[in-house]
């Protein structure tokens, strides 16, 4: 190998590891947001919900009843005590799963669902995450894209890296929010990288620039990367 391949193969190794140290910190962005993200949405749900089902209590008894259910539950997941948060304390409180178990065919029931998954990811329970979150239904385009996104997290711990793109890419396809859908670009374009599928990596890119006509330095210097490595 002549010295000038070896000096771009050692520069493109050097950014590609600064990228990944950005995607480990989005990750822990995502992860963290996640779950504000969730209580935000939640919230705002729950205090909905609150007031259409004092208006039809009598038609919706068991989205009421759930309700009220999932409030410690859901204190519990906001305190990081997510093992409290998925299981309960019998007698006292019911948990996310018991609630999901008890009322799954409620609103209330589905919102736990989206809790549920993202206590289990943080337990380090992958699998677990993904069972559930795959479960959990929403519109609302941001909820939507953070739950792709963790079940895309999910597969990469589980060493499911084409499944974990097709999520990444599920999460930036579910919102126009750029800042989330700049996190789910990169994310997908690094593991395209590491996939050895550089054009993968370029389309999320190339449609990202599309839409929003520019996008970050990180972003553009991953692009000639992956056209390096042999993309298209």
């Amino acid at each position: 190998m002549s010295k000038k391949k070896k000096e771009q193969k050692t520069a493109t190794e050097e950014v590609f590891q600064s990228l990944e140290h950005t995607a480990q910190r989005s990750e822990h962005f995502l992860e963290k947001n996640a779950k504000i993200l969730g209580l935000v949405f939640g919230a705002l749900v729950l205090v909905a919900m609150g007031y259409f089902a004092y208006l039809r209590f009598v038609q919706e008894p068991r989205n009421a009843e759930a309700m009220n259910e999932i409030g410690t539950a859901v204190t519990m997941f906001d305190n990081d005590s997510m093992q409290l948060a998925l299981h309960g304390s019998p007698g006292a409180y019911m948990g996310l799963e018991e609630v999901i178990e008890n009322y799954g065919g409620t609103d209330v029931g589905n919102l736990a669902k989206y809790y549920a998954g993202i206590a289990r990811y943080e337990t380090g329970d992958y699998q677990g995450a993904i069972d559930i979150l795959g479960k959990f239904n929403t519109n609302e385009a941001a909820t939507k894209a953070m739950k792709h996104g963790a079940m895309g997290d999910a597969f990469v711990q589980l060493g499911d890296k084409d499944k974990a793109i097709k999520e990444y890419e599920k999460a930036v396809n579910a919102s126009n929010l750029e800042t989330m859908q700049r996190i789910f670009v990169k994310k997908g374009a690094i593991l395209a990288h590491d996939m050895g599928q550089p054009d993968k990596g370029l389309k999320l890119i190339d449609d990202f620039v599309k839409m929003y006509g520019e996008a970050d330095m990180e972003i553009m210097r991953l692009h000639e990367l992956l056209k390096y490595s042999g993309g298209q």
